[in-house]
Formats: structure tokens, sequence, C-alpha cells
């Protein structure tokens, strides 16, 4: 009797679990359709002029990537598997993770799976959030908020170098630095950011820097990719890796390669 009752309550357990992920994952995809959702003209295909505003630097860079002759509205989904650590003496977590990115609505949603932890990052609607959950079954960190914001719209600038489509986003303006460097400055609603894409002797971008907020502090911050392999006919890093640049030290806290990569309609 008493093994039956211990095997009904780690079925029930099982059970709750399951129901929660499958909630937490159905909460994403209504966010993702919104994100994804469009009255564009979604036959428009990039031309070459489309680039001629862009510093030489971004201009050579997005030729390579070959995005001339995609869709300019669409919507990105990769996948990837990497680790996260919360500071230099924590263990590195390992993840599971699904990205969504549009060029219709500026912003993007990452869902990542550490169990017991789901994970849901986002800007959508010139707003960040936050959330990290148990098993889909109570939300154990919430962040929002103008600093969330602000940091959310950083990673959203940086990580356009996995969707270069994203980079013709009008809100963004371009002034050449050096050889080298690039800054990018995006507005989104009440918020400005800076941030430096640097790149390589090949004319490809090697990192990208700007400032965003690390719990309360604003930090320098630093996404470094790997090497450029095709994916749907587009040339993106298969790795990145996001540091701190702290005054005590570089701190490296997340590792992501990619999985798998798909360009979707832009009604999906």
């Amino acid at each position: 009797m008493i093994l039956i009752i211990i095997a009904s309550i780690f079925i029930l357990l099982i059970v709750i679990s399951i129901v929660g992920i499958v909630s937490f994952n159905a909460s994403v995809e209504k966010e993702k359709v919104l994100l994804f959702n469009t009255s564009r003209e979604i036959d428009i295909k990039i031309t070459q002029k489309d680039l001629d505003d862009f510093p030489d630097l971004m201009k050579n860079y997005l030729s390579k990537v070959k995005i001339v002759g995609k869709p300019k509205y669409c919507n990105v989904i990769f996948t990837q598997k990497g680790e996260i650590r919360t500071g230099s003496k924590k263990k590195w977590l390992p993840f599971s993770a699904t990205q969504y990115m549009s060029s219709n609505n500026s912003g993007f949603i990452w869902k990542a799976k550490a169990l017991p932890m789901l994970i849901r990052d986002r800007y959508t609607n010139d707003t960040g959030e936050v959330k990290v959950s148990l098993l889909g079954l109570k939300d154990v960190v919430l962040f929002t908020g103008q600093k969330v914001d602000q940091s959310s719209l950083g990673r959203c600038l940086g990580e356009l170098i996995w969707f270069p489509i994203g980079f013709l986003d009008p809100d963004i303006s371009w002034e050449p630095i050096d050889d080298r460097t690039v800054k990018a400055t995006i507005t989104k609603k009440n918020n400005t950011l800076d941030g430096f894409f640097i790149f390589d002797q090949n004319g490809m971008i090697d990192h990208f820097k700007t400032k965003r907020y690390r719990d309360t502090e604003l930090e320098n911050f630093i996404g470094e990719v790997g090497k450029y392999q095709d994916r749907n006919e587009l040339l993106i890093p298969d790795t990145m890796t996001a540091a701190w640049n702290l005054k005590k030290g570089k701190l490296n806290y997340f590792k992501a390669s990619i999985v798998d990569y798909k360009l979707v309609s832009a009604t999906c």
C-alpha cells in the first residue's frame, strides 16, 4: 500500500510538471504570434539600394551575409544549446533554448529550459521582461521596468548579428567611428541606446559592445561571435559568448551555439 501511495504521488508530480511546462510554452506561443504578426506586404525583397544609407563597413557586411534578395519582412526561429551562470564562482548550468526574432515588429523572445527552471526573456512592444519559472508552476523571478527595458533593448540590438535582416530597422541610425568600428543608435519609445559593432579584417562583425544593466548597475557588455556558417542562405555566427567587462575583470556568463535555424513567413 505504501508503495502504491508513493507511486501515485510521483505520477501526480509528473503530471503537474507536464501541465506547468505546457502552460508556460502556450504563454510564450501567444507572445510569439503577436511578435510575428504583420499587416505589411510580405513579398517585398531586400535590394542593394536598401543598403545605400549604411556606412561602408555595414554595407559590405550586409552584402557578405547575403541579405540582398531575402524578404524584407520575415521572421526567424532558431534553437540553441549552451551554458549560463550568474557569477564567476557559480557553476555553469546547461540549457536548451528557442529564440524568435522578427523584422515585422522589432524585438525578440528567448525561451530556455535549464531544469527545473524555465526562462523567458523578451523585448516586445518596446518593453522588456525577464521571467524565471519553476517548471511553469510558479514564477520565482519577474523583472520589469525601465532598466529591464534598456537592458533588453541592448540584447535585441546585439543579437541582430543572428538575424541581420533586422539591421534594416528604421529606428537604428548609423555612424562610422574608425576603419573597424560602427556605432549604432537605436531608439524605441522612451529608450535610446548606443552600441558598437567591431569588425574583423575580413569585414565581418567580430564583437558587439554596449552598456546594459546587470541587476541595478549599468555595466559594460560584450558579445563575441564565432565562425560564420551558412544557415538558410544567410551567413551567421554559429556561436556567441556574452560577457560583463567589470572593474574587477571580465566575466563570461553566457555561451550558446546554434543547433537549428529557420527563416519563416511573415504571416506565421
